[in-house]
């Protein structure tokens, strides 16, 4: 389980750069427009869009911190659950143990359902994200 969730980590950091870059980029474009002395109507537009995309692009952000987040929970889970399986081979209480263990593993998974959850939400907003996008250069 945890390479899973390593490999899960793994996927979520990179969306989660290449959302910060894109961010980047777009207000490093808004400025770029903003400081020109005169503004034809395609910076105006251009403007607005980029103001929509960034409008979409934070939401999305939110679902990959919560994702990161539940899944770094779900791997110190299973390190727990790793421990109380060491700990069940020392003549400490059985009982104790076994249910421990059952706790860790179901409670980590619960989180990686959680993050599972949030980066198909993050996948269903970023298909509005490229809407806008075709839409403005349908447009032009």
């Amino acid at each position: 389980m945890l390479t899973a969730v390593a490999l899960l980590l793994l996927s979520m950091n990179s969306r989660h750069s290449s959302l910060v870059n894109r961010i980047r980029l777009l207000d490093e474009e808004a400025r770029t427009i903003r400081k020109r002395r005169r503004h034809l109507d395609v910076d105006k537009q251009r403007l607005a869009n980029i103001k929509e995309q960034q409008a979409l692009l934070l939401p999305r952000i939110k679902y990959i911190r919560n994702g990161i987040f539940s899944l770094s929970l779900s791997a110190i889970f299973f390190v727990l659950t790793s421990f109380w399986i060491a700990l069940g081979y020392f003549p400490v209480t059985i009982g104790m143990t076994q249910v421990m263990i059952h706790v860790t593993f179901v409670t980590g998974m619960f989180f990686v359902l959680c993050g599972v959850l949030y980066l198909a939400i993050e996948m269903y907003h970023s298909f509005k994200i490229i809407l806008v996008e075709v839409k403005e250069q349908v447009a032009t």
